[in-house]
């Protein structure tokens, strides 16, 4: 009898053993959890990358969420057009992107100095969506400013 109990103890604690290596593997099998993150290019009317063109990204607090929303954050563009964000958090995130395509000239002389700009600012703006260990790949195509 005792023999019995002996092997039955022996097995529960193998499959004991067994069932803890299988959790142990099957959680080791999962991605790790990353922040979500965007990834803005940036171009002209013609498919032309536009370096230099700055970005404001921004949260929009709804009414009906009583936690304050406070994401926001603006960079330019590299050479490339390119510009990446990182978050903390899922989010909903408007987009706004001008370039000052502009010269300034400096007329007259003396003490009658002033500066002329001349050019345009271009603009884009819209929304992207960040979810949790995803890149968020937008593209924006400049135009001209709307005047509101």
């Amino acid at each position: 009898m005792q023999n019995f109990y002996g092997k039955v103890i022996s097995n529960v604690g193998l499959v004991a053993a067994l069932g803890l290596m299988v959790a142990v593997s099957l959680e080791s099998c999962k991605p790790p959890v990353t922040p979500p993150k965007a990834e803005i290019t940036v171009l002209d009317s013609n498919g032309t990358a536009i370096s230099e063109a700055k970005i404001v990204v921004f949260c929009v607090q709804r009414p009906d969420v009583a936690v304050e929303c406070n994401v926001a954050d603006t960079q330019f563009t590299d050479g490339v057009g390119k510009a990446d964000f990182e978050f903390e958090n899922p989010s909903v995130l408007r987009v706004f992107i001008e370039k000052y395509n502009t010269v300034e000239r400096d007329t007259g002389e003396g003490p009658d100095i002033g500066t002329i700009v001349t050019g345009d600012t271009l603009c884009a703006e819209g929304f992207i969506t960040l979810e949790t260990s995803e890149v968020t790949e937008e593209t924006f195509v400049l135009g001209a400013c709307e005047i509101d």
